[in-house]
């Protein structure tokens, strides 16, 4: 084979190499440092040195890690950060930018654990009413076996509790990935939902 056409082979290879399916690579760190600049590159190789310290320990562990990791971000509504209502990073525009809301923090943890090759039918999209902030607001789900009462990720509690322990929660409903397309009265989040998968699997920054 060519070393030519090898080469373009490799870069397309890289390319295409999703966020949720390993670490960031070197390609997206240069391209995000030329349209950022500042400390991006270091919170990127950050977030590859979590998932490498997370790659062989529990899965409780791993739910821990990944989401303390993200909990270090600074909040931020969608009107301040985007200049829309409610708009749904990827994973790389929320490091990117280091800020965002709550189904910010969801779904960066949703793909981190992804990546740690977490079952994803255990976790869930979950909206909710906050007794705090008086507001809706978004966890991730984590259910360790069907039907069982799940353990709650969260930006605004540093602790996984299950869901009987947050008391402060009211659970509006559920989606995954297998579940969105089928959810009644809900097609904003499927369109969401299908808007951020594409923006993921081009490393949208």
């Amino acid at each position: 084979m060519p070393i030519v056409k090898l080469i373009l082979i490799l870069l397309f290879s890289i390319h295409t190499l999703a966020f949720n399916e390993g670490p960031i690579s070197e390609e997206v760190m240069a391209k995000a440092e030329r349209k950022y600049s500042g400390l991006i590159v270091s919170r990127y190789l950050a977030y590859n040195k979590m998932l490498k310290e997370a790659e062989h320990i529990s899965e409780r562990n791993k739910l821990q890690m990944v989401n303390s990791f993200f909990n270090a971000v600074p909040f931020q509504s969608d009107i301040k950060n985007w200049k829309q209502d409610d708009y749904w990073a990827t994973p790389l525009e929320f490091l990117a930018r280091n800020k965002g809301d709550s189904e910010d923090y969801v779904i960066a943890k949703y793909f981190a654990l992804k990546t740690l090759k977490l079952d994803t039918k255990k976790l869930y999209f979950t909206y909710v009413n906050s007794e705090k902030f008086k507001r809706p607001h978004m966890v991730l789900s984590y259910f360790e076996s069907p039907g069982a009462d799940p353990f709650v990720l969260d930006n605004i509690n540093e602790e996984i509790l299950s869901a009987q322990d947050r008391e402060d929660l009211t659970p509006i409903y559920n989606f995954n990935a297998d579940t969105v397309k089928t959810l009644k009265n809900q097609q904003s989040t499927h369109k969401k939902w299908e808007k951020l998968i594409k923006r993921v699997k081009r490393n949208k920054l």
